[in-house]
């Protein structure tokens, strides 16, 4: 954590921490509720959709609330809301098809309020010369635990009779996002009364840089929300066992470990373009050898490779997204589009998930919907850089005006 200052480091913990809990319980949640409701995945997807538009409410309430309310206290709501959805699901247990719609909704507040709060809180906390090293040791971070957990979880999972490991593992995640929330209290606190823009900010044309934003935050949300609650059930229906996925997931976040570390050591504004443009290349190719191969040994070759190289693209977009809303400005603050960018984010996920319940409607075989949806994220991949090259060059023309002025 060198060169950070103190708050940084403390909110750099705190995002640790939360997302240590969720890797915790999100690395087989979608597999332990295909079991529970007995592979219903369009139940799923529902699920998932209603989460993704309650996160969009929650997002702009924070805005709201903000007013009253400090942002520090809004980020522990949202964790709290966040570890009381996997709380519930222990308590339930069984039962737990019956309450999974209303649980999105704890869901997504928690995520929206968590969100909201910690994004703003970048803003103001995190200097633009901090980012690539904040958001590099993060993502760093999240791979350490990306290590550890996936072979300890399947470890747990395959060790107790019937769910019971699955029990464990979201009381684990518990005390993490207890930790989190209990690390807020070193982070400065602030309310504002300044009256966040966020529809007339929806509303602004014209600005290359609010328009790249908006693009590159749909795609990315489309195709990850899809990745996200498809590709562990792909990987389930590979490799059949908790325990198998669990040891090869860690083996391959070893690798990332290394990545990450060195990708925040040597990531700058400079070499975002050049980074993501072999990330994107790479990570279609793999996609599409995925849905026409799905197969163990492309399974593991695609799991080698995104250890290695897709941490990159996720430390350069939440530092372009950060770029982009610093300069998008006008007559409006960089807080009135981090919040008005929920919308096309929300739009993004609840289409990539509506995209995939109508697959699964049509298409009887879940393999096949994976494989379609494989084709999706690959097109996607491309998609973003495209967005980015187009609207603002990857900010090649400021970073040459820089070099001259220097």
């Amino acid at each position: 954590m060198a060169q950070l200052t103190k708050e940084s480091k403390f909110l750099l913990a705190v995002g640790i921490l939360a997302t240590a809990a969720m890797i915790v319980a999100g690395t087989f949640v979608n597999v332990f509720l295909i079991r529970a409701t007995e592979g219903n995945l369009g139940l799923l997807v529902v699920q998932n959709i209603i989460n993704s538009i309650t996160l969009l409410i929650a997002f702009v309430g924070g805005s709201k609330l903000l007013a009253k309310i400090a942002i520090t206290t809004l980020l522990k709501i949202g964790i709290a809301s966040m570890a009381f959805y996997f709380i519930a699901i222990l308590i339930l247990q069984d039962n737990v098809a019956t309450f999974l719609i209303p649980l999105a909704l704890f869901n997504g507040l928690g995520g929206g309020l968590y969100w909201f709060a910690t994004n703003l809180l970048i803003a103001k906390v995190i200097k633009e010369s901090e980012q690539g090293r904040y958001f590099g040791f993060q993502q760093t971070a999240g791979s350490i635990f990306g290590v550890i957990t996936p072979a300890i979880s399947g470890f747990i999972i395959t060790r107790f009779t019937d769910l019971t490991g699955y029990y464990i593992l979201f009381g684990i995640s518990f005390v993490l996002f207890a930790l989190a929330a209990i690390m807020i209290r070193n982070i400065p606190g602030f309310t504002s009364q300044t009256k966040i823009h966020v529809y007339d900010v929806l509303k602004l044309k014209g600005n290359r840089y609010w328009n790249a934003c908006k693009l590159f935050t749909f795609t990315n949300a489309l195709k990850d929300i899809i990745n996200g609650q498809i590709f562990m059930l792909f990987a389930f229906l590979i490799f059949v066992n908790e325990g198998v996925m669990g040891n090869i997931l860690s083996a391959t976040a070893l690798i990332t470990v290394f990545s990450s570390f060195w990708f925040a050591k040597i990531s700058k504004r400079e070499n975002q373009q050049p980074f993501y443009l072999v990330t994107a290349v790479i990570m279609t190719a793999m996609y599409i050898l995925l849905a026409i191969f799905p197969t163990v040994p492309v399974l593991i070759a695609a799991l080698v490779i995104f250890a290695v190289i897709q941490n990159w693209a996720g430390t350069i977009l939440q530092s372009v997204i950060f770029q982009l809303t610093s300069r998008a400005k006008g007559d409006y603050e960089q807080n009135d589009y981090l919040v008005a960018l929920e919308f096309p984010t929300a739009l993004g996920r609840v289409l990539g998930m509506a995209v995939a319940l109508v697959l699964i409607h049509l298409i009887t075989a879940d393999m096949y919907v994976y494989r379609i949806l494989f084709v999706v994220i690959a097109i996607a991949w491309v998609l973003e850089y495209i967005i980015i090259e187009k609207q603002v060059k990857w900010f090649r023309d400021e970073l040459q005006e820089e070099k001259t002025f220097d």
